[in-house]
């Protein structure tokens, strides 16, 4: 194994101190026998309210904590993203109209330290919360369809929406907006909730120590519990503590519904670069791994040490929308030579080798209800080229300047895409610029194309709404932030009549049509499709799930942290 640390030698020197202090902060062996831990590397969270992070460390962690209404049902050994099943409710109905839906909750559910019974209170209030666009909140856009809530008792709900919404039980679900909270606790801790959780997943929010802080005695005596770290959830493993910059201790909730996690702790150690969690893995100091990028060699050198890499999907997409407003993308020539220049499965290989990740097949990721593969440009850069001087740019054209993100896979496809798109004339000149700034940017419509990635509920409707309806063309003069960077018009009619189709197989007939005019329209061009890698030392951990797309998820690598076991 010193191989692996004379490769990362030099790119790990300010990680390898980090590392000396975790292993320090990490469970002697024979303690972690008695108490059976779970360490992970990944990242600190920005914060523990679920509502309010979009970050994937935030995501992760949430899950151990939360629960929602309904949860991804496991089909065949692989937990599914367009199927639920009970979680939090034991049972739903829906009215004959399809807008009135009416949860029976579980009964006993109780949440993290001492708060009490989950009721339907608690439902109402994480809802509304995020309607009411409550600070900091971020995702109360996918329940804007909810209309009014009532508590019918202690353990029913009733929830009608403004109209009939197919994917109304994937937005219950545990994950972002479905995450319900206590109110109580809520009402206790106030703005001190962000770093107090309370949720019904498997592990609970003990405490947070801010060390080295001089505080305000008279703050503390006026704000209470509200000026601690103290989250609480209801979820199969509780907060116990958190040391900034070094880790996060998680414990099981011996009162979690399906019993207790054979885990007692989890330890979500803060360590921001890769190859120092490399090295803790194969020393022992950690068991699983939240990498900020896997690539070829991180692979390798998992591979090398005897351990695995999970791969959840669907994971992320990364994809051009190119602007059919922005001269000269607003001809279709260009668009169409702009996708011949462009050799997806190279920028793939090269990015992510082999398993690591797929050359997407659809605008509309795979694993998303309604998911067809599509048709596109080919690479040919010679067929670009005539058709850049068919659309009268015999000599090409130039961009600039190009924005870029300095951050994830921004500037290495950026960068790839750029010697592509050269050779066939269309020189790009970039600008790296911070990731908000980038975001900042592309809602003023100042690149031509935008490169873009990310995940959303796995369905058709919300996707397809985010990035080509109308309505979510971004206008800096009307201050529309929106995701529509095509700045297309065209699938307006079948995405309403997708969201009022209550037969399964028409909708997705629906879907298929709006791939079609994608395919006609030439707006958008995916790359890949990247799932969530984390390493594991199976050894040592234990999964269910087969760790080749043997659990699907979203933001977060484990929809069911409950069932990982300690293996010795």
């Amino acid at each position: 194994m010193s191989s692996i640390r004379s490769r990362l030698s030099a790119w790990v020197v300010g990680g390898l101190a980090a590392l000396l202090v975790l292993a320090a902060l990490a469970p002697a062996p024979a303690e972690a026998q008695r108490r059976k831990i779970l360490n992970i590397a990944a990242k600190e969270p920005d914060t523990l309210d679920p509502h309010s992070s979009t970050l994937g460390q935030s995501q992760a962690i949430t899950r151990f904590m939360f629960r929602g209404l309904t949860r991804f049902a496991i089909k065949d050994g692989k937990v599914t993203t367009a199927e639920v099943e009970p979680d939090l409710a034991e049972s739903w109905t829906l009215s004959p109209e399809g807008t009135i839906w009416t949860f029976k909750l579980r009964k006993g559910v109780q949440f993290h330290k001492g708060f009490g019974e989950l009721t339907a209170e608690d439902v109402k209030f994480s809802f509304e919360r995020q309607i009411k666009k409550a600070p900091g909140t971020r995702y109360g856009v996918n329940l804007d369809v909810i209309k009014s809530i009532e508590v019918v008792d202690p353990h029913t709900v009733q929830i009608a929406l403004k109209s009939f919404d197919p994917i109304f039980l994937l937005r219950m679900v545990g994950y972002q907006q479905g995450y319900v909270l206590s109110k109580k606790a809520m009402d206790k801790l106030g703005d001190g909730f962000k770093w107090n959780p309370v949720g019904t997943g498997p592990f609970y929010f003990d405490r947070h120590y801010q060390q080295g802080y001089v505080l305000s005695k008279k703050a503390m005596d006026k704000l209470g519990d509200g000026f601690k770290w103290n989250p609480v959830g209801t979820g199969p493993f509780y907060f116990d503590r958190h040391s900034p910059r070094e880790k996060i201790v998680l414990k099981a909730f011996d009162k979690f519904p399906t019993g207790r996690p054979q885990i007692d702790e989890v330890h979500w150690f803060d360590v921001p670069e890769d190859a120092t969690k490399l090295i803790g893995l194969e020393k022992g100091t950690f068991d699983m791994l939240y990498p900020e990028v896997v690539t070829a060699d991180f692979a390798d050198q998992v591979k090398k040490m005897g351990a695995i890499i999970d791969r959840r999907g669907p994971g992320g997409q990364e994809r051009f929308y190119l602007d059919m407003t922005h001269k000269p993308f607003d001809d279709i020539r260009v668009r169409k030579a702009f996708m011949h220049a462009i050799d997806r499965r190279a920028i793939k290989e090269t990015m992510y080798p082999g398993g690591l990740a797929r050359v997407a097949t659809s605008c509309l990721p795979d694993g998303y209800f309604g998911h067809v593969p599509m048709k596109f440009p080919e690479y040919n850069p010679e067929l670009a080229k005539k058709l850049l001087a068919e659309a009268g740019h015999p000599n090409g054209f130039t961009v600039k300047p190009y924005f870029i993100s300095k951050s994830f896979f921004y500037p290495k496809v950026l960068t790839l895409a750029q010697e592509q798109l050269k050779k066939v004339g269309i020189n790009v000149e970039l600008q790296v610029v911070e990731h908000a700034t980038y975001h900042d940017n592309i809602r003023k419509n100042l690149n031509p194309f935008v490169l873009y990635g990310g995940t959303r509920i796995t369905d058709a409707d919300p996707w397809l709404s985010l990035f080509f309806e109308s309505t979510e063309i971004p206008d800096p003069a009307s201050g529309n932030k929106g995701t529509n960077f095509a700045h297309y018009k065209g699938m307006d009619d079948l995405l309403t009549a997708g969201r009022v189709e209550r037969d399964t197989k028409k909708r997705a007939a629906i879907y298929a049509e709006t791939q079609k005019r994608l395919e006609r329209d030439l707006v958008c061009l995916p790359i890949s499709d990247v799932p969530n890698q984390w390493a594991r030392n199976q050894k040592r951990v234990s999964s269910p799930f087969d760790p080749e797309y043997g659990e699907f998820s979203l933001h977060y690598a484990n929809n069911y942290p409950e069932l990982l076991k300690i293996l010795n």
